[in-house]
C-alpha cells in the first residue's frame, strides 16, 4: 500500500512539473499575432502640367497623397481636356484635372462622371497672344485676323467670350484648331496671327517671340475654375480613396497658403519655369478647395453657347446637379460645400 501511495505522489510529482515547463514552455512558443499593414491603393490621376494644377504638384512633393495611404502615380498632359478624355476612355485615368468646358461637350453625351471638388480658380489663366508685325495692337485689330485655340477646351469658350466682351463678331475673325503644345510653334512661323492659350504654353509663346508679340489684356473675361474629376463607377467603388484625395490636396493649399514661396519653387520646378515667372503670374491664382454654385451657372451657361453656335445637336442643357459627388468634400469640410 504504502508503495502504491509513493507511485501516485511522484505521479503527481511529475504532472505537476510537466504543467509547469512544458505548458508554459508552449505558451512562450505561441506565434505573436501580427496586425498586417494597411494595404496602399494605387490610383492614377491624371493632371494638366500647368500652375492650375499647383496643390497636385506640392501633394506629389511632399508626400500627401502617400500619408493618406494611397500610391497615386500622376500622368501628365498638355490639356485637361486630354486628361478627362484619357479617364472617359478608359486609358489608365482613374481621376482627372479639368476646367468646365470639355465637362460641358461631354455632359451632352454622357452621365457616368462627376466633378468631386474645385480647387483652382484663376481670372487670368487663358490669355491673347498676338503678333506685332501682324498689326495687331490692341483687340480691334483682330478682325480679320487667324486666331488658333485647342477646340473643346475652355479656349474656344474662351475666344468666343473674349470677341463678345470686346464687341467683335465671330464671323469677322477665323478660328483655328491647334493642340496645347503647337500653338506657340504655330504663332512663330506666323501660321496664325493670334493665340488663346493657359499657361504654361503662354509663357513658351513669349520666350520665341519676345518683342514681337502683345498680350491683349483679357483678365476678368472668364473666371475659370479647376475640377477633380471620376469616373461614378470607380467612386462608387472606391469612395474612401476620393475622400483621402482630398484630404491631401487640402494638405497641399494649406501649405501653399502658409508657404508662398517656397510653393513657387516648387511649382516652378515642376513646370521648367524661372522662380520669378511664377512668382509674376501666381497672383491670378487662387487656390481652395470648393463646390460653388458659381460651377453650375458657368456650365449653364456654356451649355446655352454650345446650343446657341450649334456645336451640339442637343437642345436642352443637362442638370449639373447630378454631375456633383460631394460626399467625400462634405465629410472633410462640410463648409465648401454651397450648391443647392
Amino acid at each position: 500500500m504504502f508503495k502504491r501511495l509513493m507511485s501516485i505522489l511522484l505521479l503527481l510529482i511529475c504532472l505537476v512539473i510537466v504543467d509547469r515547463y512544458f505548458f508554459t514552455g508552449l505558451e512562450s512558443l505561441k506565434i505573436k499575432k501580427v496586425t498586417p499593414s494597411p494595404t496602399i491603393e494605387k490610383i492614377n490621376l491624371g493632371a494638366e502640367l500647368s500652375l492650375l494644377s499647383a496643390p497636385i504638384w506640392i501633394a506629389q512633393h511632399h508626400g500627401y497623397f502617400k500619408q493618406q495611404g494611397l500610391d497615386v502615380n500622376i500622368i501628365e498632359f498638355d490639356s485637361g481636356k486630354a486628361s478627362f478624355i484619357a479617364m472617359l476612355e478608359t486609358q489608365g485615368v482613374d481621376v482627372s484635372t479639368v476646367a468646365p468646358t470639355p465637362i460641358m461637350f461631354n455632359s451632352f453625351k454622357r452621365k457616368d462622371f462627376s466633378i468631386i471638388a474645385t480647387f483652382t480658380h484663376s481670372d487670368d489663366d487663358v490669355k491673347v497672344i498676338a503678333r506685332t508685325d501682324k498689326g495687331i495692337n490692341n483687340s480691334k485689330d483682330l478682325v480679320g485676323k487667324k486666331i488658333a485655340t485647342p477646340a473643346g477646351t475652355t479656349g474656344q469658350f474662351f475666344v468666343d467670350a473674349f470677341l463678345t466682351f470686346n464687341n467683335i463678331p465671330t464671323s469677322q475673325v477665323e478660328i483655328i484648331d491647334i493642340s496645347p503644345e503647337n500653338l506657340p510653334i504655330a504663332l512663330q512661323k506666323g501660321e496664325v496671327d493670334a493665340i488663346v492659350i493657359w499657361e504654361p504654353h503662354a509663357y513658351h509663346a513669349q520666350q520665341l517671340l519676345l518683342n514681337k508679340i502683345i498680350r491683349i489684356p483679357s483678365k476678368d473675361v472668364y473666371l475659370e475654375t479647376f475640377n477633380l474629376m471620376a469616373m461614378n463607377r470607380f467612386i462608387k467603388n472606391h469612395p474612401e480613396s476620393i475622400k483621402k484625395i482630398i484630404v491631401a490636396l487640402s494638405h497641399a493649399i494649406e501649405f501653399i497658403d502658409k508657404n508662398e514661396i517656397q510653393a513657387q519653387s516648387i511649382v516652378a520646378k515642376k513646370l521648367g519655369l524661372d522662380e520669378k515667372t511664377i512668382k509674376q503670374l501666381w497672383q491670378d491664382y487662387s487656390f481652395e478647395l470648393s463646390l460653388n454654385q458659381e460651377l453650375i451657372v458657368t456650365l449653364e451657361m456654356e451649355a446655352r453657347w454650345a446650343i446657341r453656335e450649334k456645336l451640339t445637336d442637343k437642345t436642352e442643357i443637362p442638370n449639373y446637379f447630378n454631375y456633383i459627388y460631394k460626399q467625400a468634400l462634405e465629410k472633410t469640410n462640410p463648409k465648401a460645400v454651397r450648391v443647392f
